[in-house]
């Protein structure tokens, strides 16, 4: 194993004053605390092996700019963030790079369900994309494969957004 991709990840709607102690922990275990420790194994493996490879994990552009009723949310994606700064510089002496992918709104089977309940909510956010679309599974697939191959021997730290230009505002 030469590659770890952080993709496992949980979301809460809700108003942070509605948040309950039990959510943000069940949240925070997912996203937070699963991707720590599982770049953690990869980190020891690689080590072990002393051979370089690499850590992706996957944020959200709700860790990078605020969204209502989604608090608890943006903290663990931002959290990441700061994780992959953290880990890629501290693994870089041993060759692992660890990257961070933040997608904005990604036109997956969960997400068209919630739309196709709320298409309303579904035409205000697009009118916010630049690019007016939402990204693909395959875009996001692209970028992985690419933080995972050697033209991106030279690239730790980084979270790469991907979002049609929503946070370019």
């Amino acid at each position: 194993v030469d590659a770890l991709v952080n993709n496992a990840a949980v979301t809460l709607r809700r108003a942070a004053l509605e948040v309950t102690p039990q959510e943000w922990d069940e949240l925070m275990a997912v996203n937070l605390k699963g991707t720590f420790f599982m770049s953690q194994q990869m980190g020891r493996h690689l080590m072990a092996t002393r051979r370089p490879g690499c850590v992706i994990s996957l944020a959200s552009t709700h860790g990078l700019v605020g969204y209502a009723q989604r608090s608890t949310y943006g903290i663990s994606k931002a959290g990441i963030i700061q994780m992959t700064r953290m880990l890629a510089i501290e693994w870089a002496e041993h060759g692992i790079r660890v990257n961070a992918i933040a997608p904005g709104t990604v036109d997956t089977p969960s997400r068209a369900e919630y739309f196709s309940a709320h298409p309303a909510a579904r035409q205000a956010m697009i009118k916010r994309i630049p690019f007016r679309r939402f990204g693909t599974p395959g875009e996001v697939a692209g970028m992985v494969c690419y933080l995972a191959s050697p033209q991106a021997a030279y690239v730790t730290g980084q979270t790469l957004v991907m979002d049609g230009g929503l946070t370019s505002y």
